[in-house]
């Protein structure tokens, strides 16, 4: 299977730069091409895991979303509706969002729950 960013990088100008500095026999100038091929090759590759990392991290977001939603919804304990629904996933993106700009930190929020009397798993 051939990597498309490869052989996206060996055109015909980066060959021809290879080959010039190839046929002038100057060592120096081939590390620096093999290092700044490197270089452009590690970017480049970064970015395309970078980008495969974010998509699966909002699709595990959307699973846990989903799966908060079912249980919301058909727990024996809950049999939230639409309008709790919403309300607890509203609240829910505001504690997200309140721990991203950091008013508040996990640690925290899990020792505001221990203190009122939820148990809480230690490694989660």
């Amino acid at each position: 299977m051939r990597d498309e960013i490869i052989d996206s990088m060996f055109d015909t100008n980066e060959l021809n730069r290879l080959q010039r500095c190839a046929k002038n026999k100057d060592k120096k100038e081939i590390v620096k091409w093999a290092r700044d091929f490197e270089l452009r090759l590690s970017e480049l590759y970064h970015k395309r895991y970078k980008q495969h990392y974010l998509d699966e991290f909002e699709e595990r977001l959307k699973d846990i979303d989903t799966a908060l939603l079912y249980v919301l919804h058909f727990g024996e304990a809950t049999k939230f509706g639409n309008k709790r629904l919403n309300g607890t996933m509203n609240d829910l993106g505001a504690v997200i969002k309140d721990m991203h700009n950091g008013q508040f930190n996990r640690n925290e929020l899990r020792q505001m729950l221990i203190e009122d009397g939820i148990k809480i798993e230690k490694d989660i």
